[in-house]
């Protein structure tokens, strides 16, 4: 049994079968949530209604224990009927993020599947997992045998196949302090704004060491003139008054210093200069 209980989040396309296949997945994994959160457009729609008749009666057959909701996507009270126009596409982001966020203000595991809906839906539904995720969560794309795909059928067959794949992603992580800056953050464009601003201090901080505790001042005065002032070495030597090939042996020392300073295998002078400059510019 898994720590603490999980929600899988589907935004609903036009196929329930992408729903399924996913739930049969996971219980091979021996990982099935305990909740199922269905997010789709109105729900007359034909579509729509189908897949999700297909789920209520499938559902309490094959996973009879698993708790099933569904959200309705509305913006001003009113139902969506697609998710293309501007509106349409911030309303459908600000409920992926609520949602996500509620369930790990709660403790809860998120597995988010993105096969399937609308390309925005897909993007968007990445963003909230990179804002939001932390090592326990997961992110879905669902491939199947074609045969399967396009018979419909909610359940593999004989010789079919279906298998989650999981998408890479570098979280913010709810265990850092970034998740408790975003805890009384209930916009996800001003979530985002926040993590811009948290990274820049990052670089910011990652850039003050390294000038104030790594490089000589020697070294030092090469460097500001390089990336605040943009000259290139010529200039530099003219202005500090020393030969080229000092200006050059600086430099190097501090390529070296830098690559062991930010755990990379080598710096040139462009990185260099991308590095340092926030300690300058913040």
């Amino acid at each position: 049994m898994p720590e603490f209980p999980a929600t899988l989040i589907v935004p609903l396309g036009s196929k329930a079968q992408l729903i399924t296949l996913a739930l049969d997945c996971l219980r091979l994994q021996s990982n099935l949530p305990q909740s199922l959160l269905v997010v789709h457009t109105r729900t007359e729609r034909p579509a729509t209604a189908s897949a999700l008749e297909r789920l209520k009666q499938d559902l309490p057959e094959h996973y009879p224990h698993l708790n099933f909701k569904t959200l309705e996507l509305a913006h001003k009270g009113l139902p969506l009927q697609d998710v293309t126009a501007p509106d349409e596409v911030e309303a459908a982001f600000h409920v992926l993020y609520a949602e996500v966020r509620a369930l790990k203000l709660q403790e809860e595991r998120v597995h988010l599947l993105i096969s399937g809906g609308r390309r925005t839906l897909t993007v968007f539904g990445m963003a909230v997992a990179q804002m939001l995720f932390d090592d326990d969560d997961h992110l879905w794309h669902l491939a199947s045998h074609p045969a399967l795909e396009e018979s419909g059928n909610l359940h593999a067959g004989s010789g079919e196949w279906a298998r989650l794949i999981p998408i890479p992603l570098i979280p913010w992580g709810r265990l850092s302090p970034v998740f408790d800056a975003l805890r009384e953050v209930d916009n996800p464009f001003d979530a985002a704004d926040r993590l811009g601003q948290l990274r820049l201090r990052e670089q910011w901080d990652l850039a003050r060491i390294f000038i104030l505790t790594k490089v000589s001042p020697a070294e030092l005065a090469v460097i500001e003139l390089l990336a605040r002032d943009g000259l290139n070495q010529n200039e530099i030597a003219e202005r500090l008054t020393l030969s080229p090939r000092t200006v050059e042996q600086h430099l190097r020392s501090v390529y070296r210093k830098a690559t062991e300073h930010w755990q990379v295998e080598d710096i040139n002078q462009t990185q260099l200069v991308r590095l340092v400059m926030p300690f300058w510019r913040f």
